[in-house]
């Protein structure tokens, strides 16, 4: 989480049980994908903690490369893909899915951009107002192109979607997005986890009252 080490084990240690519980509730291979976002969002915020432990005791600061790294992988890689992949799989409508489709993609490509400049600037962390900031070098151009295409590709699939329930995701997400991009601009990727708890607690309610699809026929 954005406060300290402590919270961001503590926040991911509850997101990993939490995660599992979900995994355990699913009842279909298709609703796996969906199920599995809290124990990432577990995953990412015990490698947070990782970065704050690299950035405030020396003795860790070796820690701090791939401790970065594989927080904004989650971030900033993941994240646009895997949602939309998430829903395209609890899909059953082949109109939907062929849209879905399309917005996978989409993540997709700003993802394989996201790996380029990341590989291409590098990732830098520190600790400024009691938080952690992570700067990317991206160019101003691709930083507003790939915020509107990460809204589209976490968001939008979720009001696609038949399943009708997903949409209190979309919904928590809006808010807790919005509510951190006006409180905490300049640690937006860190803070914004915070909301993670409450999206992993919906995600398992989905994913409990989900209904059984029938098999599609090949």
């Amino acid at each position: 989480m954005c406060f300290s080490a402590q919270a961001s084990f503590g926040a991911g240690a509850i997101l990993t049980v939490i995660g599992i519980a979900t995994i355990q509730k699913s009842r279909q291979p298709q609703q796996l994908a969906f199920a599995a976002i809290p124990l990432f969002f577990g995953i990412q915020q015990i490698a947070e903690g990782f970065v704050w432990l690299s950035l405030t005791h020396a003795q860790y600061a070796a820690w701090q490369n791939i401790a970065t790294h594989l927080f904004i992988f989650f971030s900033h890689i993941l994240w646009p893909i895997w949602v939309a992949f998430a829903v395209l799989l609890f899909e059953q409508q082949d109109k939907k899915k062929n849209i879905l489709f399309v917005i996978f993609g989409l993540g997709l490509l700003l993802s394989l951009f996201e790996v380029y400049f990341i590989a291409q600037y590098g990732v830098l962390a520190r600790v400024t107002g009691n938080h952690i900031e992570y700067i990317i070098g991206f160019p101003k151009v691709f930083i507003y192109l790939s915020e509107i295409v990460y809204a589209l590709t976490t968001i939008v699939p979720c009001f696609i979607a038949s399943y009708k329930k997903l949409r209190w995701f979309a919904m928590v997400l809006i808010v807790s997005i919005a509510v951190t991009a006006i409180c905490y601009k300049a640690w937006l990727i860190s803070v914004w986890c915070f909301f993670a708890a409450l999206l992993s607690s919906v995600i398992y309610m989905i994913v409990k009252q989900a209904p059984l699809y029938k098999r599609q026929k090949l």
